[in-house]
């Protein structure tokens, strides 16, 4: 094993660890959270910049401040919805440890779509051509995982990335 084989365990650990530490429910909140977020900033903050303060001259700056804003207070409120349902969820009898048992599940997809999207970028590079990579246990099958991805990503990038 090379050091490429420690840090994909490493990453893959850690994630589990904290799905097991957050569990299922706070994990899938937190992830609804961002994505709600986003959605607010991206649909709100054109009709929510002219509310912006007048010091913000630029209309590019003032669209950005917006967008910020608009996610942060957004983030923060789901936020607040997350701890009332974990605790909702924690009182009941015998569903902490479900939760922490999917909370595992879910750190494990979490880690395997940081990795594979850690291999996929390492593909545009020459690390691949390193020994560390090709001496690595988990780099072939990892390989192989990011190229049946490759026809879903975009075109122009999907050629770049090679590994040989």
């Amino acid at each position: 094993m090379t050091a490429f084989d420690y840090v994909v365990l490493a990453i893959v650990a850690f994630s589990v660890l904290i799905g097991i530490a957050r569990g299922f429910v706070r994990e899938i909140l937190a992830l609804a959270g961002w994505i709600a977020a986003f959605c607010v900033a991206r649909s709100f903050a054109v009709p929510f910049a002219p509310l912006m303060p007048a010091d913000i001259v630029s209309v590019s700056l003032r669209f950005f401040a917006s967008f910020v804003v608009l996610f942060v207070l957004t983030l923060l409120a789901c936020k607040l919805i997350a701890i009332l349902v974990v605790k909702l969820v924690n009182d009941k009898e015998g569903l902490g440890l479900a939760d922490r048992g999917f909370g595992a599940a879910f750190g494990i997809a979490r880690g395997g779509l940081i990795v594979m999207t850690g291999v996929i970028i390492s593909g545009l590079t020459a690390l691949p051509r390193f020994p560390v990579w090709r001496n690595a246990m988990l780099s072939a099958p990892l390989e192989v995982a990011a190229a049946s991805i490759k026809p879903w990503l975009p075109a122009d990038l999907a050629k770049r990335i090679r590994y040989d």
